[in-house]
């Protein structure tokens, strides 16, 4: 028996993991947990792309989809709740990765905020600017968030054009921004609702098109971010759509502590202090710092690590192909785990040979 998609998705994670997290750190990744390491982890793995792009799975779901990949020996237990991929599972892996590539648009860390909200928005708009055009005023709208209908109508009448030209303008935008040939386009529209026209569940689409419910859901999240690809910051070319999308959702935020921890810094705070301040542990800080310099692209991390020792550790890095902190740590013992950490959160992101 082959192995299914999700499983692929999984051991493909637990391959770049590679035993040095348990499975719960892949647990708290596709459920989008906005924890300091979490995120780290996410970033250090390059596994980014998954940020909260499965947030039904369940802990108990995934411990049995391990321990059937245990029993069917594609997986090993190396200490508790650490597994490495097998041999056979290796090849299980690269034979499956040979039928169908991994959604390659893929970006849960970048638009995990906004998917959702531009779904709602997208398809009540689209359902909306076809009855209208049909003069149809009676219809049951495909969203009932209040805030969602709220926000359709405010938008309508923004635009200011009769309901024919923002429809026509919809329409060029949308094909436009769907247009790429490593993804599906057909899985967004199948769920699109129009006049006298339902689009399916994803449980319905996954049906029509004869793929598995999570194959379906991941590349129907490819699409998406594909068309965010091209939407964000071309807002010339596509303005309904990018009108769509928040400016204040389109950067990752901080997580509430660390955003605490932040603030104090940029007001000239150093870490000791910020620890006395917030009655927080020194390591707690400085994995708000980590996540600072993973999030903050102009964030300068001069102030706590040295231009020539991070030379050093990047190198010792590179050398390696070194995740595992100890490993660097050996090479350049002078050099903190805090140290290690950060700079390989501000540069971690070169590719390795």
């Amino acid at each position: 028996m082959g192995i299914t998609y999700l499983e692929t998705v999984v051991l493909s994670i637990l391959n770049k993991i590679n035993g040095e997290r348990t499975i719960y750190s892949l647990f708290h990744l596709l459920q989008g947990k906005r924890s300091s390491q979490t995120i780290q982890d996410a970033h250090l793995y390059k596994i980014t792309p998954y940020f909260h792009t499965y947030p039904t799975v369940t802990r108990t779901a995934l411990e049995k989809m391990i321990d059937r990949l245990k029993q069917r020996g594609l997986v090993e237990e190396i200490a508790e709740t650490k597994v490495i991929l097998t041999e056979k599972g290796k090849r299980e892996l690269e034979q499956k990765l040979g039928d169908y590539n991994l959604p390659e648009h893929l970006n849960g860390w970048k638009y995990h905020q906004v998917t959702d909200s531009f779904w709602e928005r997208l398809t009540l708009l689209i359902q909306v600017s076809s009855n209208l055009i049909h003069h149809e005023r009676s219809f049951i709208p495909v969203r009932n968030k209040r805030e969602t209908h709220i926000w359709v109508k405010q938008y309508i009448r923004q635009q200011n054009e009769d309901r024919y030209k923002l429809s026509e303008r919809l329409y060029v935008e949308l094909i436009s921004a769907l247009d790429n040939e490593k993804t599906r386009p057909e899985l967004v529209v199948l769920r699109l609702t129009g006049f006298k026209k339902i689009g399916l569940t994803t449980m319905q689409a996954s049906e029509e098109t004869g793929l598995e419910p999570a194959h379906y859901h991941f590349e129907f999240l490819n699409c998406l971010h594909a068309l965010f690809d091209k939407v964000v910051g071309n807002e010339h070319t596509y303005p309904l759509l990018s009108g769509m999308i928040k400016k204040a959702e389109r950067s990752v935020p901080l997580t509430i502590s660390t955003d605490k921890t932040y603030r104090l810094m940029q007001r000239g705070y150093t870490l000791e202090e910020v620890a006395a301040v917030r009655n927080l542990k020194q390591s707690t800080i400085e994995d708000h710092v980590v996540e600072i310099a993973l999030s903050i692209k102009e964030f300068n991390i001069d102030d706590y690590v040295l231009k020539e020792k991070r030379e050093r550790i990047l190198q010792a890095a590179y050398q390696n192909s070194a995740k595992k902190l100890k490993q660097i740590k050996e090479q350049v013992a002078d050099a903190s785990y805090f140290e290690i950490r950060l700079v390989l959160a501000k540069f971690g992101d070169k590719e390795w040979s």
